[in-house]
Order: structure tokens, then C-alpha cells, then sequence
């Protein structure tokens, strides 16, 4: 069965930059739906970023239709059957990015959104919207913005629906620390203090739940992504440094290589 499409007004970007099967970043824009808008692929080759901003709209997850209003998001995944619509009395206006690429894949699974999946309450277009305004200004040069855009935002999405989930737990209460301050050098005394729990007492409950203490759940993530963004992007490695909140080039170094046995240069040239 062919895709089906039918759509109102869009405020749409394509990248036009060089792509590559580990990222491949394009377009981007904001769909304003009228009441006969609907989207049909029963086998989508990429992946989908979208966030609702007014209106309403229905989409499918597992045959299940779910009704989403102003705030929600959703990420859909290649090889995947997407359906979604606008409510005719109230069509719905969505930001959103598409992309396809190894990078994309790696993110979701490091923060474990290996399925469509959706948010009613996400409530944040930010990155969305700064990866619209870089395809727009610079369609040719953006992809390590788009990248970096991308991560912030499937981050994000990442925290809101743990957040759901498992609302009491202190243990998941430290996991969202964590998520949320990769970007920021962080002790297990600092982790700890954010539950109000002792050091100890925050071992024992976070292993308990996920089967590692909190402080290398803290550094297993941050060389997960900086993994990612040495393969994947053109980044430099200062400019990685910088992402991840080093305090400068040679201790990003210096952490890299004592868990990977080689400097991130070297990591690159081996993996590329």
C-alpha cells in the first residue's frame, strides 16, 4: 500500500549539506493542519520528531489510537507503521524534524526509546525548534548543530517519560539527575544530596534498581555519547570536550582513554 498524505499550509526546510548512513539529518518544519490532514506509511523510512503546539490530532501506537493535545511529543521509527491525523474540529499545528542514520539509532537505544513512543505532558519545543531555525538559516552547514539539537531534545524526551513511569523512586529521581546533568561534571555526593540520601544509602537503592551504582551510571553515559559523537560527527575533540562540560581538552582526554584504552583520536581514526 502506498503512502498516503494529505495535508494543509507548511513551513518546511530540507538540509542540503553532505550526508552520510551514520547521520543524515532532511527536513524540518511546522505543519498547519487543516481538518483532512492525514498521515499514512505502513513501513516509514526514517525517523520522526514531533511536538504538538496547538490543536489537537490521533495517532497509532500499536493499534492503539491515543488522542494528543498542545504540549505532546512523539518519536516514530523506520520499519514502522505511522498513522496519525488531525482532529477535524480542531486541527492540530506540530514543529517537527526528520532524520534517518546510525547516530539516531544510537541515541534512542542509549536512552532506551527503542519503540514509537509518546509524551502528552513533554511541553518543550526548544530543540525542535533551534534545529527549524539552523536547517533554515544554513541548510549546508548545520548537521553538528542538528546532532547536538537532536541529543538535547531525545534527552529531554528521555527524562519526561521516566518521569511517568516512575514517579516516587528515589532511584529513578538520581537516574534524571544524571540525564539531565551529562553536560556537567557531577560527584556521587552531588548525586546523592539531590534525593537527600547518604552516599551509601544511594548506592544501595540505585543498584538495587538498575544493576550499577549511580556514579558509573553517570560515566557509563557520558562515554556512550561521546563515543557516539566521535563516530558519527565532525565534531573536534575540544569541541566534544566542551559539549560535555570538561573542564578543558586533556581531562576529557585523559577520562576517555582510561575507559577505552586509547586517546578519542584515536578512537575516531579506528572507527571511522
Amino acid at each position: 500500500m502506498a503512502d498516503i498524505y494529505r495535508t494543509a499550509r507548511e513551513e518546511h526546510y530540507f538540509y542540503l549539506g553532505p550526508s552520510t548512513s551514520e547521520f543524515s539529518p532532511f527536513s524540518s518544519g511546522i505543519t498547519f493542519a487543516d481538518p483532512n490532514y492525514h498521515i499514512m506509511r505502513p513501513n516509514g523510512d526514517h525517523y520522526v520528531f514531533e511536538y504538538i503546539l496547538n490543536g489537537r490530532g490521533y495517532i497509532y501506537f500499536n493499534e492503539e489510537k491515543v488522542s494528543l493535545g498542545p504540549g505532546a511529543a512523539y518519536i516514530l521509527h523506520p520499519c514502522t507503521y505511522h498513522h496519525y491525523y488531525s482532529d477535524p474540529l480542531d486541527p492540530w499545528t506540530k514543529i517537527w524534524l526528520n532524520a534517518r542514520g546510525m547516530l539516531v539509532q544510537h541515541l534512542l537505544s542509549d536512552y532506551r526509546l527503542n519503540t514509537n513512543c509518546y509524551i502528552r505532558n513533554f511541553r518543550d519545543s526548544k530543540y525542535l525548534s533551534l534545529a527549524l531555525e539552523a536547517m533554515k538559516t544554513d541548510p549546508v552547514h548545520c548537521k553538528n548543530d542538528l546532532a547536538l539539537f537532536l541529543h538535547h531534545h531525545i534527552q529531554l524526551f528521555s527524562n519526561a517519560l521516566i518521569r511517568d513511569q516512575e514517579k516516587n523512586s528515589p532511584a529513578f529521581a538520581m537516574k534524571c539527575f544524571i540525564e539531565q546533568n551529562l553536560n556537567h561534571a557531577l560527584s556521587i555526593g552531588e548525586i546523592a544530596a539531590h534525593v537527600h540520601l547518604s552516599r551509601s544509602r544511594a548506592n544501595d537503592l540505585f543498584r538495587k534498581e538498575y544493576q550499577i551504582s549511580p556514579y558509573h551510571y553517570y560515566l557509563s553515559l557520558r562515554l556512550e555519547i561521546s563515543m557516539n559523537l566521535l563516530r558519527q560527527t565532525s565534531m573536534t575533540v575540544q569541541e566534544i570536550s566542551n559539549h560535555l562540560g570538561f573542564p578543558d581538552y586533556h581531562h576529557f582526554t585523559a577520562f576517555f582513554k582510561k575507559r577505552c584504552g586509547v586517546t578519542p583520536t584515536a578512537y575516531r581514526l579506528e572507527n571511522r
